[in-house]
């Protein structure tokens, strides 16, 4: 359907049939709009999870910007001081203009927020104006905050040197050291054993014993210890698995999401990491890499590099 108050252009011609004369005029609005989704400050056109938002419901906050230039055929100019209409063929998806009219040069900026992932289409309502719908897939995004990176691990009963003793409720016969001192399971909240199986302490014991230098060395009461034998090291939503899972703060990261971490310069990669665990010191914009098991993770860790302050952090999705 035609607009009355539109202004048309003729932008091709052509014979229907043999017939002398019977010709037809394809017109289209004289202003046209074209998009241009703008880079971020990654070098990418990937959306952006603003420093300011969190997660909500499990969907963190994509923010994308765009780019849209307005002009005339006919005068074959940049068009001017005009409101444009345009929205997204999703409900939730929010679009603002910014400014409320184009600028000299026929541009305005667009920002496109969602916490919807998948397919979405932006198109111009304004009949007067000719734009083909810009097609858009929210998938990935950088957080714009950068990340402090640590690493955290399990206990491992090689680094242990005490005698070999019995929980009862621990299968097998363990170092000392490891079921009950201030390096072991206790400490780390799981072990790892000689033989590759896992042990998970869940309170008791009575606080610590400092030794002579007023450090923490065993459990006061270790006949009082919570252990057993378990089949994993569990995180909050799923098994940590060195190499592979990262806790988080599941207000900024949603738990069992995929991230990628990588140092500000690109230089160090850690690769993709899955959202497996949380931590009572995991807050904000804070992951932790699960690295292993006891003193080999650590050095292994350290020799790649350590903690990593501001680093980038690509959501990947689930």
């Amino acid at each position: 359907m035609t607009d009355q108050n539109a202004q048309y252009v003729a932008v091709a011609t052509g014979t229907t049939n043999p017939t002398p004369g019977s010709t037809v005029v394809v017109d289209v609005t004289d202003l046209t709009l074209a998009w241009e989704i703008q880079d971020n400050a990654f070098g990418d056109k990937l959306p952006i999870i603003p420093r300011e938002s969190h997660v909500e419901h499990g969907k963190v906050l994509y923010r994308l910007k765009i780019k849209a230039t307005l002009r005339s055929l006919s005068a074959a100019a940049p068009v001017a001081g005009r409101s444009i209409s345009i929205r997204s063929n999703r409900t939730g998806d929010t679009v603002t203009l910014s400014p409320a009219a184009t600028g000299p040069d026929g541009t305005v900026m667009l920002t496109l927020d969602s916490r919807t992932p998948g397919a979405l289409e932006l198109s111009v309502t304004d009949h007067d104006i000719t734009a083909v719908a810009l097609p858009i897939t929210l998938g990935e995004a950088w957080y714009q905050a950068g990340f402090w990176i640590t690493h955290y691990i399990v206990a491992d009963e090689r680094d242990a040197h005490g005698p070999m003793v019995q929980d009862p409720n621990v299968s097998g016969q363990h170092r000392r050291d490891f079921l009950y001192g201030a390096r072991g399971v206790p400490m780390q909240g799981t072990g790892q054993t000689l033989d590759n199986r896992f042990v998970r302490f869940d309170g008791g014991g009575g606080g610590w014993h400092n030794n002579e230098a007023g450090h923490p060395d065993e459990l006061n009461h270790p006949e009082t210890a919570h252990l057993h034998s378990t089949d994993g090291a569990h995180g909050a939503f799923a098994d940590v698995v060195q190499d592979h899972s990262v806790a988080v703060d599941p207000r900024v990261v949603p738990g069992r999401s995929r991230v990628y971490i990588a140092s500000s310069d690109g230089s160090r990669v850690v690769g993709e990491r899955h959202a497996d665990d949380t931590g009572g010191g995991i807050h904000g914009y804070h992951i932790d890499h699960f690295s292993g098991a006891g003193n080999a993770a650590t050095a292994r860790w350290e020799g790649a590099g350590g903690d990593m302050h501001n680093a980038k952090v690509k959501f990947l999705g689930y």
